[in-house]
């Protein structure tokens, strides 16, 4: 994984796009300001693993561009791409990843480490708690859709509407 040092992001792009995602629901502008002020941006190259199943979760993901398979003991079973966040509930939860995430083309994502995770509760209890409320409503969408730990990966907002 590339941590590219300048941010060369459009802010508003990105804004607009974060505000479309179930894990920043409720967030007003200043709050995604602050938010985007705590992620860091990384470029993925096509088949590079992103997390693997047993390791210790760091880091919640948002992809900006490109696309990820999940795979559960070798076996494919989802695809996500822009717009959608992943490992927010293994980050909460300290439990170890039950996935492997593998970059299906280059990829372009927003990370918020498990630290700056920690930062924003000693520093920003408002985001910190829409965060926590946001990703507890997706564990429960989760659990009611599908009674396994598949969707407690990622924020499946654009994969329901499309189903719908």
């Amino acid at each position: 994984m590339k941590i590219k040092s300048e941010c060369r992001l459009d802010r508003e792009k990105v804004m607009s796009m974060l505000s479309k995602i179930t894990l920043f629901g409720g967030f007003q502008r200043n709050n995604l300001e602050d938010l985007l002020d705590n992620l860091s941006e990384i470029s993925i190259e096509k088949g590079e693993i992103i997390f693997k199943e047993g390791d210790s979760p760091s880091d919640i993901y948002i992809v900006l561009e490109g696309r990820a398979e999940f795979f559960l003991k070798g076996e494919k079973f989802l695809d996500i791409e822009k717009g959608f966040s992943m490992a927010e509930t293994a980050v909460v939860g300290i439990q170890k990843h039950v996935f492997t995430a593998i970059a299906a083309t280059d990829m372009e994502l927003l990370v918020l480490s498990k630290n700056k995770l920690m930062e924003l509760f000693n520093e920003n209890k408002d985001i910190f708690s829409l965060l926590i409320l946001n990703i507890a409503r997706e564990l429960a969408r989760g659990v009611a859709l599908f009674g396994d730990q598949k969707l407690l990966y990622t924020s499946m907002k654009s994969k329901r509407s499309e189903e719908k």
